[in-house]
């Protein structure tokens, strides 16, 4: 404003001077009459016309500018009144982030006057950012640089008081200008309800996630209770009949191919007498254990009872079962006990196949007991096919050791 009053004032002192100057001039070389030319008293007038007419035309010049800046100071103030109803808050930022304004919402939600906020960096607040976040990562910054409009940049203020809002941030960049060199016009929406809201359906469904995965871990723990044998880590009599029939119901009729093993261990009772039921139960699980890592899935391994497995193998052939028995039944022959090293076992092992004409599952079960049976029968420690009256192996007998 001052340079524009002081551009006004040389403007009147120029008019003045030009019309002395050409006053004073035209006297010297004859163009003024000669009536005018001899008389002083016109010639100061002429020249004290000139003066007054350039103060006056300085002094509407001015009034006409005062008069201008009266009427932008009423918009200016309009337009701070307007920004101070705003329910957001708004900054307008310089092209080093130093605030040039700040409306009446910033300042409640940052804790701060506006005297106190203009001229400040708006980076320099306590935003409560990640330790890898730099200045280059604010919203305002990132939108000046790149000259593109941000919107929605959630960002966590900690207000004087030690509370904590969350603000959601849009960002513009201001064109530069030669009276201007640009800045950021940033509004910020404090949406600390709706995020704290946010965090409580949050933490709502995750107590409900850790309830269903809990639910489904108890679950699990009731379908192994329901489906396994607690001792030996086999599945149980009914958990073994269902998956039985199920696999009956799959076979092809043209190529059968399903076995049934019944596993017994030989003079069981005895070591009970013997060693007592705890050693009793380290033989089962034993046993267990070598059963198991013979006859993989899809293979399942039972406790069918008491001291007795029973192994469903579907898709292989009499022999391949009747080997797979016997493979299992050396390395249970050959299984040693650290705390009884003179403890040796033996099981007996009977075979039967869907080719021998088994009219269901259970009739099959039937069958393996049965070559069970004469297994034991006929010196134990040895695996006999249904139908088969000849042994597939007998160990050779010692009577210097026991034999279960």
């Amino acid at each position: 404003m001052l340079r524009i009053y002081f551009a006004s004032l040389r403007i009147a002192i120029a008019i003045v001077c030009v019309g002395i100057s050409l006053i004073l001039g035209s006297k010297f070389l004859g163009l003024i009459p000669a009536s005018i030319h001899d008389n002083g008293r016109a010639i100061f007038q002429l020249v004290a016309f000139f003066i007054v007419g350039g103060v006056a035309a300085y002094t509407l010049l001015v009034v006409r500018l005062f008069g201008s800046f009266e009427i932008t100071q009423v918009v200016t103030d309009r337009v701070r009144q307007s920004l101070d109803a705003l329910a957001e808050g708004l900054v307008i930022t310089d092209e080093a982030n130093r605030i040039v304004l700040a409306n009446r919402s910033f300042c409640d939600t940052v804790g701060r006057s506006a005297e106190k906020l203009v001229g400040r960096k708006l980076d320099s607040l306590k935003w409560v950012c990640s330790r890898s976040a730099t200045h280059e990562d604010f919203p305002w910054t990132r939108a000046m640089h790149t000259q593109t409009r941000l919107v929605d940049q959630l960002m966590r203020y900690q207000h004087p008081n030690g509370s904590y809002r969350f603000l959601a941030i849009n960002a513009s960049p201001i064109e530069a200008t030669k009276a201007d060199s640009g800045g950021v016009l940033a509004t910020f929406r404090d949406v600390t309800a709706v995020e704290e809201h946010r965090a409580e359906v949050e933490q709502l469904l995750q107590m409900l996630r850790n309830s269903r995965e809990e639910i489904s871990n108890k679950n699990r723990e009731l379908q192994l209770l329901a489906t396994q044998d607690a001792l030996t880590g086999c599945v149980n009599r009914r958990a073994l009949l269902e998956q039985f029939d199920a696999l009956w119901k799959t076979v092809n009729r043209v190529q059968p191919l399903l076995a049934c093993l019944m596993v017994d261990n030989d003079h069981f009772k005895q070591v009970n007498d013997t060693y007592g039921h705890p050693v009793g139960d380290e033989v089962l699980k034993a046993v267990a254990r070598i059963l198991r890592e013979s006859f993989s899935k899809p293979a399942v391994v039972c406790r069918y009872g008491g001291e007795e497995f029973c192994i469903v193998m579907p898709g292989v052939t009499l022999k391949e079962a009747t080997q797979a028995g016997e493979v299992a039944r050396q390395r249970v022959a050959d299984q040693r006990f650290e705390e009884q090293p003179e403890l040796q076992i033996s099981v007996s092992i009977g075979v039967s196949h869907l080719q021998m004409g088994a009219e269901d599952a259970q009739s099959l079960i039937n069958q393996a007991d049965c070559a069970l049976y004469v297994a034991k029968h006929q010196g134990r420690n040895q695996v006999v096919v249904y139908g088969d009256p000849e042994p597939k192996s007998v160990a050779p007998a010692d009577e210097n050791h026991v034999c279960i």
